[in-house]
């Protein structure tokens, strides 16, 4: 609602100042015709205009302190956007550095993933390890040749190999990060 206001007094304050303006132009004409139609020579004319003289020196005076106060609003203005700059500045500086301690916080979150991925991985390939005596321990056992074609058999070697690859991937990552 006061945006629309604001705007409204924006879009008005051209007209308000060409009112002003023409307001000020029709005085100063409705006085030189009353001065002319009262006065008959110019030499009495000139004796009414110089009673004014102090007002114009009035007027003058009044218009070097507006200019002399207007300078003074400036200043003031002018150091608090200074002010609020600095302000600005220290905010943003905390933000930058809030956000490079976020940065850090999940670069150390994200090595900590990569070390648990790593322990799983050498856990799968622990547990080939373990898979791989223990077949080997049954075919001594029962002198038994292992046939590569079996199921059991696949599935033992797709473990070693999704391990080792998965450790691969790890290492890959955590050399990334760093």
């Amino acid at each position: 609602m006061t945006e629309k206001k604001e705007e409204t007094q924006k879009e008005a304050a051209p007209f308000k100042l060409a009112s002003l303006i023409l307001l000020i132009i029709i005085i100063w004409l409705c006085t030189l015709i009353g001065v002319c139609a009262s006065f008959d020579s110019w030499a009495e004319r000139g004796q009414f205009g110089d009673l004014f003289g102090s007002i114009n020196a009035l007027f003058s005076g009044l218009a070097l302190a507006g200019i002399i106060y207007t300078i003074y609003l400036q200043k003031q203005e002018l150091s608090l956007q200074r002010t609020e700059l600095r302000l600005q500045r220290k905010a943003m500086e905390a933000s930058q550095a809030e956000l490079a301690n976020q940065v850090k916080v999940q670069k150390d979150a994200l090595k900590v993933a990569i070390s648990q991925v790593k322990v799983e991985a050498e856990k799968a390939l622990i547990e080939y390890w373990k898979m791989e005596a223990e077949i080997s321990r049954r075919e001594e056992e029962l002198h038994i040749k292992r046939d590569p074609s079996k199921v059991s058999n696949i599935c033992v070697m797709e473990i070693k190999n999704n391990g080792e690859n998965i450790l691969e991937i790890a290492n890959k990552l955590k050399t990334d990060i760093e």
